[in-house]
């Protein structure tokens, strides 16, 4: 075989692999993850953590690229139409398969956009209002989960820690699709023997600060999810809120986030961010394979909460907190000192 048939032989294997090499990429399935908060947010990294586990697992060849749209910061807050197009932009370049839409605001914003479509497939992750909302009720391109906040958990806990008292519970939040929708389910709720106490959504740090500082000592301070807010020195962030909370507060606060006690607070009961984002990887596989039932996999309200525990704060509050929150946090590795 003379050296040209050979080198057309070499060449024309080199090009039928980058022919099957580019195809295969082109054809494997396609995940986008589109954030409501951003990259550097403490729930979407531990969201992420969760995925990432999940997808650890699968031996699937997949693509998946993750998008944040930043609706935690002030300034994104107030340009919503261009954190919009730009997640389109993103959609449109690389038309994922599925599309996992965290939290109220990246489905309000971008995925309720595409109901109804062949594709993407939605499926929204940690849903505080009715999937009606956002038009996904009898969409078959659309499935997920819903959040349910763990107010029953925390009543218990009240009452627990202060038996006979029944004291008023009061709730602050941030203004924002997830706030009001978080705020709506806190003033549904049926809190008796406790008492709801005032209600408040907020947009300044200033707002935040007069709220917590009209609490009484015997009163309850729930906190709904915090976000960095504007203050006269530029923004006050979601760390330095949840720290200065904690030390300002007359009354109990008692966090819904995954950060507060690690940021400085005593005690919280929130939403577990790895098991929704190893949940939603899961989803998504069984949407993508049909491994288990054909079609859309089933909606699911999730009602999983985990316990953080700052046990110095408690004490400094003279609060004795039940022997079981504090094993759980241990458990859970969010015991602090």
């Amino acid at each position: 075989m003379t050296n040209l048939w050979k080198n057309l032989l070499v060449g024309g294997f080199l090009i039928a692999f980058i022919v099957l090499l580019g195809f295969f990429n082109a054809t494997k399935p396609r995940i986008l993850v589109l954030h409501s908060a951003g990259a550097d947010s403490s729930w979407a990294r531990q969201v992420d953590r969760g995925m990432r586990e999940a997808l650890d697992r699968n031996r699937r060849p997949l693509a998946v690229e993750w998008n944040y749209l930043g609706i935690d910061s002030p300034a994104a807050r107030n340009r919503t139409e261009g954190v919009r197009a730009q997640a389109h932009r993103a959609m449109a370049r690389f038309e994922p398969d599925v599309l996992i839409a965290v939290d109220d605001e990246a489905n309000s914003l971008v995925a309720r956009d595409y109901v109804g479509r062949a594709r993407p497939r939605i499926l929204y992750v940690s849903l505080n209002r009715p999937p009606a909302d956002f038009g996904y009720a009898g969409a078959t391109n659309v499935s997920g989960i819903s959040e349910q906040m763990p107010l029953a958990a925390i009543r218990d806990a009240v009452i627990a820690m202060f038996p006979g008292r029944n004291p008023r519970v009061h709730v602050l939040g941030v203004d924002g699709e997830t706030g009001r929708a978080e705020m709506d389910e806190a003033k549904a709720f049926d809190w008796a023997p406790l008492q709801l106490g005032k209600t408040a959504l907020v947009t300044q740090a200033a707002g935040w600060h007069d709220f917590v500082k009209r609490t009484g000592a015997e009163d309850i301070l729930l906190l709904l999810g915090t976000k960095d807010l504007p203050d006269e020195n530029g923004v006050m962030t979601v760390a330095e809120i949840n720290r200065w909370t904690e030390e300002n507060s007359p009354a109990l606060p008692i966090g819904t986030e995954v950060d507060f006690v690690s940021d400085g607070g005593g005690l919280s009961f929130s939403p577990p961010p790895d098991n929704y984002g190893e949940k939603a990887i899961e989803l998504a596989l069984d949407w993508l394979d049909d491994r288990d039932t054909p079609g859309a996999p089933s909606p699911l309200v999730s009602d999983h909460f985990e316990v953080a525990v700052r046990r110095g704060r408690m004490t400094e509050r003279g609060i004795a907190l039940p022997p079981i929150y504090i094993e759980a946090a241990r458990e859970n590795g969010t015991l602090h000192r």
